[in-house]
């Protein structure tokens, strides 16, 4: 592939914003050789607490819990890689995007606000019955949660797309006065998760600020592009917010969403989030969105966004390595083998990161689906960060925390084959029966997880070692025997309905 290409498969595979395959084609070119090298290095070099961790929990919370709405179907797996989520009468089934859908006048969203709330009704309307709901919020209680969850560090957004920040800012917004709460939603939660012994994330999206840009011409894939807001005033904004939120909570994790506008002083305030959080981590999603804006609001622009685009999928040569900010984020997909780097797989419960009332127990990851969304991306070198969408009041819904819960009690036994272990030589293969195999080790340990429907007894292929023991994680001891080159493992017969068991097969 082109340096474009890499730029395309590597950067950002859809990162809660549909568009994102044409994002990435002008990132790309931003790349150039005045980049400050050494912080971007500097980004990429990942803190053991989090390798270690596996396991976080993101939350979309805000104004759009307050409708709550959105009536597009959930992305499939791997669409947003192929598409950026967009296409034809196609509605964008995260809630959190609610202002920007309503701009769309024959769409669900518009239709179904203006029966619910009026014709007349503006977004800005829903932040007094927001601040009103939260009232009884208890971080606390969230905090309890997640730990229970088995969850090791915790990423709040601090302020979405629409502008709305999570915190009482000293930084003002210049086009929409008192536009944040005035509780401190954001260290409130820092102060009640550290407190349980997890680490505390900020997201912010750093790309798109719609109280600052927010067309309202043009199809919704245009208008996503031209919302990108240019010039040295948001960029300074934005900066200013990232020192702020780098000072006052020093978060272990600094999420970023739609790049980074160009004139915001990007590797200084990286420099200084490193200097305040040493054991700090970073995501990948930092290039300039306002590029391909100014590049869109060109006359004939956005046919030259497809036409690069194009070009960079036809292209044909394969790079290895990393060469962007941080750590790599995939969003409702996985990755297809294990990585030479450390990445984390993010996605909702749901079709929608924020609470979207529409959706049903039906619509949510049930617990086995959970548990080995978990084990598929461990086995290939990454973490998940799962979605959890309370409703505007903070509750979040039984249907969310069912599989958490059930997450979180497998992990009382099966933990030792996730936590603070690293790939093996293959993540796993498929079993006969219709189960698979996913495999994890420490210095010690390979742990062999077995998914779904198998036999009475699992052969592995040469092992490469002589076990000495083999346990069954929460059973003990199981008898193992050697065939030539392979081990044959007795299990115990499947049982309908089963969660995932884990061999631990001692090296030494």
């Amino acid at each position: 592939m082109s340096r474009v290409a890499h730029f395309l498969r590597f950067s950002l595979p859809g990162t809660l914003l549909p568009g994102a395959i044409f994002f990435c084609v002008f990132s790309a070119t931003s790349i150039s050789a005045q980049d400050d090298v050494s912080m971007k290095e500097r980004s990429t070099q990942i803190p053991e607490w989090f390798d270690e961790a596996k396991l976080g929990i993101f939350i979309h919370w805000g104004l759009p819990s307050v409708p709550a709405f959105a009536s597009g179907r959930p992305y499939a797996q791997g669409e947003l890689d192929q598409t950026g989520g967009w296409g034809k009468d196609r509605e964008i089934p995260y809630s959190e995007w609610y202002q920007f859908s309503l701009q769309y006048p024959e769409g669900d969203t518009r239709r179904w606000h203006d029966e619910k709330y009026g014709a007349d009704f503006p977004y800005d309307a829903f932040q007094p019955m927001f601040e009103d709901n939260i009232k009884d919020w208890d971080p606390e209680k969230w905090a309890e949660l997640f730990a229970s969850f088995g969850a090791k560090y915790v990423v709040l957004v601090t302020k979405h797309h629409d502008g709305y920040t999570l915190w009482p800012s000293e930084v003002e917004n210049p086009n929409k006065d008192a536009w944040g709460s005035q509780r401190d939603l954001v260290g409130e939660l820092a102060n009640a998760v550290r407190a349980k012994g997890m680490r505390f994330g900020t997201y912010y999206s750093t790309g798109l600020d719609w109280t600052f840009s927010l067309p309202k011409e043009g199809d919704d894939y245009s208008r996503f592009i031209k919302s990108a807001p240019l010039g040295k005033e948001y960029g300074n904004y934005v900066y200013e917010h990232i020192l702020e939120i780098v000072d006052r909570y020093k978060p272990d994790v600094l999420w970023a969403d739609i790049g980074y506008p160009s004139s915001g002083q990007l590797d200084i305030a990286l420099e200084h989030y490193f200097e305040a959080v040493p054991q700090g981590v970073v995501n990948d999603r930092w290039s300039a969105f306002d590029k391909q804006s100014r590049i869109a609001n060109l006359p004939w622009g956005m046919h030259i966004l497809k036409i690069l685009n194009w070009l960079s999928i036809d292209s044909g040569s394969e790079v290895d390595g990393w060469d962007h900010y941080g750590y790599k984020t995939s969003e409702y997909t996985s990755l297809e083998q294990v990585q030479p780097y450390i990445w984390e797989s993010t996605r909702g419960l749901g079709g929608s990161f924020a609470y979207n009332h529409l959706e049903t127990e039906e619509d949510m990851l049930n617990g086995d689906e959970l548990i080995s969304f978990l084990i598929d991306t461990v086995s290939k070198n990454g973490n998940i960060l799962i979605n959890v969408g309370p409703d505007s009041f903070g509750h979040i819904p039984s249907m969310q925390q069912k599989p958490l819960k059930e997450l979180g009690a497998w992990l009382q036994v099966n933990g030792n084959a996730i936590y603070a272990t690293r790939p093996w030589e293959r993540f796993g293969y498929d079993l006969p029966s219709g189960g698979r195999l996913r495999f994890t080790q420490d210095n010690n340990n390979l742990y062999v997880i077995i998914v779904g429907d198998h036999g009475g007894e699992i052969v592995l292929e040469d092992l490469g070692f002589e076990p000495k023991t083999v346990k069954l994680l929460g059973q003990g001891n199981v008898p193992f025997s050697r065939k030539e080159n392979d081990w044959i493992i007795q299990v115990g017969p499947y049982r309908e309905g089963g969660s995932a068991k884990t061999l631990q097969i001692s090296k030494t």
